[in-house]
């Protein structure tokens, strides 16, 4: 008979995602045991050179606290957030399995036997474990993981047409080295969101521009302060995707669903988008790339190196604007396998190879839930979990990494969870309280987190700020405003996002270093005084335009219908999201973005003053005067290249400066590949 053997904490699986939950057992002194095959996904792109990427979340929001406080310590002041490429990342992962490796048993789960005060657990050896609390951490099952290990795009695809069925990162990766060959691809698609993962701004007390990736702009205790104006801020991001086409044509004929309409996802799946109570819904999906433009600024000094070190051009945007890629409609395409072709409404072309992917499946094994009422077989469902973490229907079973970010690292999303796991470990009082109404708190995070839609695939994808901020209420280590005073504290509070260091600062789960990490970090962001600016011009710009209306001299009943129209089709965020960025450090743009702004924010005192010196249809002149003068500059500043929109900038996309660099890319790809 196979003997059984008992541990406080089984982590089925694991790996990278556990580390921080295994650093604070030991800290605790509880004893733990991994049992895992130790073939990461990781280690199979290594094995199958194909490690040759960088990742599309930030270095800050990818790496866990602890982690980035060693890396500071080591770099000093020339430590900076970024990208990492896929051999950096993984780097980390071989030095914390290097590190634990005497407490990994190599093997593979069979099947989880929960009972009410410990679980059994099954090993296709047929070695058997008894442990007290059970954490599933086994990753997900996806088909485009296979084709990123088996298809070596090279050379040879020069020339040749290439049909994907899947929209995601990693099917992005692959159409970016097929393009960067030669060869035309054919997306076959329901749409999608498509964001710049990296912004170059630029400032007159910078040399040069600054790089800031996406998930550092987030600013998500903004919507503290009003949910609708966090939610205009973030609408200018997903302008292209939400709002109806005949309006974006009207006032953004140079967004991405304007020159390129089935880009746009349908409205019924992104409706939803702002309608959940809380600032941002879950279950969205966005896809995150190289603006050609950016990448320019920040590889071609270093661009053989770059392309080595795995920084491709990924601009899908730009492959769509210049022909490489071509759109399909996948509700109204038809794929023959046996002919290779394509047709949707007439129109038809071959394939010389179709890459087809699938949705993200939880690799859970069989876990038996044994009670009063017989046996049941668990079905992970993300809104039957809470915080991802823990089912009502299992006692002591913890599942960590199912909940992912669709902006931002999933290591933001894993080390919260370990953290709230390790609690429910360590501390059996507060796992009493969470279990006691765990299905109400289930409830009432499901009605604020997701509107009354049926549930779908991608319901386990989380704004990544809001969910570390709920898990760290829940923890009680979420600093207070009263915490941060004075204007730099106020600046932090409201600006810096919620990566997870934020909430390691002081309390339970302190990491020795934060301190100096959160400080660094401002520093280099300058305190967030840009994305100040940005979030500030919403309010601002949103007020100019209503109080236009409202002053306008037509009957009340006319002005309700109005500011209704004005707030359902985003006018504001397409305005401000035309104005965007500043294109290159020059005083003459800087002082053309001063002349629009800074009437802007004085509008509320002289249209008041206006109003109290000539009457209100005085103040309506005013009023509609600079609207119509900041629209106007606005599409001025557009049409001679000095804004540029945050995300899918297309005109910046058509510059021959921009086309005749991807040629140069192009040649460099090939000649660094070859000598691979």
């Amino acid at each position: 008979m196979t003997e059984l053997r008992e541990i406080d904490v089984l982590i089925v699986g694991g790996g990278f995602s556990t580390m921080p939950l295994i650093r604070e057992l030991d800290a605790s002194g509880i004893g733990w045991l991994m049992v895992s095959p130790m073939m990461p996904i990781w280690q199979q792109l290594e094995a199958a050179d194909a490690l040759d990427f960088d990742l599309v979340s930030s270095l800050q929001s990818s790496v866990y606290s602890f982690e980035l406080v060693e890396m500071l310590r080591e770099q000093g002041e020339d430590f900076s957030d970024g990208f990492p490429t896929a051999r950096e990342f993984y780097a980390i992962h071989k030095k914390y399995a290097a590190r634990y490796a005497d407490r990994i048993h190599h093997g593979l789960v069979d099947r989880i036997d929960n009972h009410a005060d410990h679980s059994i657990v099954h090993l296709e050896s047929g070695e058997q474990f008894r442990a007290k609390h059970v954490v599933v951490a086994t990753a997900f099952r996806r088909k485009m993981n296979a084709n990123l290990k088996q298809i070596t795009v090279d050379e040879s695809f020069a020339g040749k047409s290439v049909a994907v069925t899947s929209t995601g990162d990693s099917s992005n990766l692959l159409i970016a080295k097929l393009v960067a060959y030669g060869a035309k691809v054919h997306l076959v698609s329901n749409g999608f969101i498509i964001l710049d993962k990296m912004f170059a701004t630029f400032s007159p007390f910078d040399d040069g521009p600054r790089f800031v990736p996406l998930d550092q702009l987030e600013c998500h205790n903004f919507s503290e302060i009003s949910k609708w104006s966090y939610r205009a801020f973030i609408d200018g991001g997903y302008i292209h995707g939400l709002i109806h086409h005949r309006f974006a044509q009207l006032f953004d004929r140079n967004s991405l669903g304007v020159r390129h309409p089935k880009s746009i996802r349908p409205h019924k799946d992104i409706r939803h988008f702002f309608k959940a109570k809380a600032p941002v819904e879950n279950g969205h999906i966005a896809i995150k790339y190289w603006p050609i433009d950016v990448y320019k600024l920040y590889c071609e000094e270093t661009l053989e190196q770059k392309i080595a070190d795995g920084y491709l051009i990924n601009d899908l945007p730009f492959f769509l604007e210049h022909g490489h890629v071509k759109l399909w409609d996948k509700a109204a395409t038809t794929i023959d396998h046996e002919a290779m072709t394509l047709s949707e409404d007439g129109e038809s072309a071959s394939f010389d190879m179709l890459i087809d992917g699938d949705q993200e499946i939880p690799a859970v094994p069989e876990i038996r839930a044994h009670g009063e009422s017989g046996v049941e077989v668990f079905a992970y469902k993300p809104r039957e979990q809470f915080m991802g973490v823990t089912s009502p229907g299992l006692q002591n079973i913890y599942t960590i990494g199912f909940t992912r970010p669709f902006t931002g690292g999933l290591n933001n999303i894993t080390e919260m969870q370990c953290l709230l796991v390790h609690r429910m470990i360590a501390d059996p009082d507060f796992r009493d309280s969470i279990r006691t109404n765990i299905d109400q708190r289930i409830a009432d995070y499901n009605a604020t987190y997701y509107t009354k839609r049926p549930e779908k695939k991608t319901d386990h994808l989380v704004w990544y700020g809001t969910f570390t901020d709920e898990v760290a209420k829940l923890l009680d280590i979420r600093p207070a405003r009263a915490d941060m005073p004075g204007k730099k504290g106020l600046m932090r509070y409201y600006m810096f996002p919620n990566n997870v260091f934020r909430f390691r600062e002081k309390g339970r789960y302190a990491v020795d270093g934060v301190d100096k990490l959160i400080e660094h970090t401002s520093k280099q962001y300058h305190d967030y005084k840009v994305l100040a600016l940005l979030v500030i011009r919403y309010p601002f710009f949103e007020l100019l335009a209503l109080a236009t209306i409202l002053l306008a001299p037509v009957p009340w009943w006319v002005k309700i219908p109005a500011a209704i129209i004005h707030n359902r089709l985003p006018f504001t965020s397409t305005l401000v999201g035309k104005f965007g960025l500043p294109t290159r450090e020059s005083k003459a743009i800087f002082n053309y973005r001063k002349a629009i702004s800074f009437p802007v924010l004085a509008y509320p005192l002289v249209a008041a003053v206006v109003w109290a010196a000539a009457g209100m249809d005085a103040a309506f002149a005013f009023s509609a005067g600079l609207l119509a003068y900041v629209y106007a500059m606005i599409h001025l500043g557009t049409a001679k290249g000095w804004n540029r929109k945050f995300f899918c900038d297309m005109k910046s996309k058509r510059s021959p400066e921009m086309v005749g660099f991807f040629e140069r890319y192009r040649a460099v790809f090939g000649r660094v590949r070859s000598n691979h």
